[in-house]
């Protein structure tokens, strides 16, 4: 054993070193939090940041997070502000004001509209002028946005029996997007991973079906852990530039088929040619079924609670591209007929006595005349994903138009 001497020299001649290694530590971590704090700085400033709108719903599988607001620049440029109640609008008593004829909205993407701020979307338009309709003199007019991204018709169903009928609405107004409701309201398919209630057929009778709420997957984002995870994503926007990364890298070879889709359009427009004939596949007709049963019984509820309903078949990018050629050789591919689900959804109508709105015919004539996009921005392939903020006013137009028809004819 060493004398006690040699000991306490030992220990004077290693705390220099450990200080030493204790200051060099300390000065590299201070220089990562600096750095740190001036990169969440500068992407504060430049407006960079790729936040996350949505939050588990024990009910729908999602819903917009209240009181949370960011801008989004993955497609178009929108600010959003979503109010106190989930919603993507202003925020509205839900008590009605006297003299108030009310519509809620029911919808996906299409109607949550993240891409353009509030005032230029389709609703907005709506509750702009509207008021000038004849059959309104004298009433103010609320539209409420009840659209939220990935909505199947089910999930919009659901939003309507638990959520929008409390506002007491005069009109139901449900915007349908065959682009992908049809898939969305199917089990087998859509994707594998979607976490949301289906409508099935049980035993002759449908149903509304929340295994999803059984999966791991579910209960893994429900997580404590995961929820804290995702809330400090959201007030940190280096941690969502880095998550952008992941999901990008992740995503490579998507994003290759869509830059090759600059060239060729025809890949980018993503398009299903079984949306566009009379289904022989048996998913396809379940999916189909489905969707009808859905949209009956969305109108039926809404007479249930005295409310009128509109149920509105928007664009999707192939019926509306504006170059005669590329629509040519959609049909060439098997899209026998373009506007098919908007075709099937009116005669559905027709059958069941509910007003049904199409647009697509519309747009596609003005499309090309003008030889304007409808969708896409100028981050994003033009012709393609979402509508800008002249779809979202051309709608507005076409939606308030047969709106401020059906007011006017139930007052003579």
């Amino acid at each position: 054993m060493p004398p006690f001497s040699a000991i306490v020299l030992f220990s004077m001649t290693k705390s220099p070193q450990k200080k030493q290694w204790l200051a060099n530590a300390l000065l590299v971590l201070g220089s990562l939090g600096f750095a740190v704090v001036v990169a969440e700085v500068a992407l504060r400033l430049m407006g960079i940041g790729y936040p996350s709108f949505y939050q588990v719903d024990p009910q729908r599988g999602h819903s917009l997070i209240p009181n949370f607001s960011s801008r989004w620049t993955h497609e178009g440029n929108g600010l959003v502000r979503i109010n106190a109640d989930g919603l993507r609008d202003r925020h509205y008593e839900k008590e009605k004001p006297a003299d108030t004829y009310r519509i809620v909205v029911l919808g996906d993407s299409f109607s949550e509209a993240i891409q353009v701020d509030e005032d230029e979307t389709y609703w907005s338009a709506i509750e702009k002028n509207l008021p000038s309709c004849p059959g309104l003199t004298g009433k103010t007019v609320e539209v409420i946005n009840f659209g939220v991204g990935d909505y199947g018709t089910a999930q919009e169903y659901l939003t309507l029996q638990h959520h929008a009928m409390e506002y007491q609405p005069d009109l139901v107004l449900l915007q349908i997007f065959t682009g992908n409701d049809i898939v969305n309201n199917s089990r087998q398919l859509s994707p594998g991973d979607r976490l949301a209630p289906f409508w099935e057929e049980v035993d002759g009778k449908w149903q509304m079906q929340f295994d999803f709420k059984e999966t791991a997957a579910y209960q893994r984002r429900n997580s404590a852990p995961r929820r804290f995870l995702y809330s400090l994503i959201n007030r940190v926007q280096l941690l969502q530039v880095l998550n952008e990364a992941k999901r990008q890298w992740v995503t490579q070879r998507t994003l290759t088929t869509q830059q090759q889709g600059n060239a060729d359009i025809i890949p980018a427009l993503d398009f299903d040619v079984n949306l566009y004939r009379e289904p022989t596949d048996p998913a396809w007709e379940q999916a189909w079924a489905a969707t009808e049963s859905l949209v009956i019984a969305t109108s039926q509820l809404s007479r249930e609670e005295s409310a009128d309903f509109l149920a509105v078949v928007i664009s999707n990018p192939p019926q509306v591209y504006p170059d005669r050629q590329v629509r040519e050789k959609l049909k060439q591919l098997g899209a026998e007929n373009l506007f098919y689900p908007d075709q099937r959804l009116s005669a559905l109508g027709q059958q069941e006595d509910f007003p049904v709105l199409t647009l697509a015919k519309t747009m596609q004539q003005k499309a090309d005349a003008e030889q304007i996009y409808w969708h896409g921005f100028e981050n994003t392939i033009p012709g393609v994903g979402h509508w800008n903020v002249q779809g979202h006013q051309l709608a507005g137009e076409l939606i308030g138009d047969r709106l401020c028809q059906m007011v006017t004819e139930q007052k003579k």
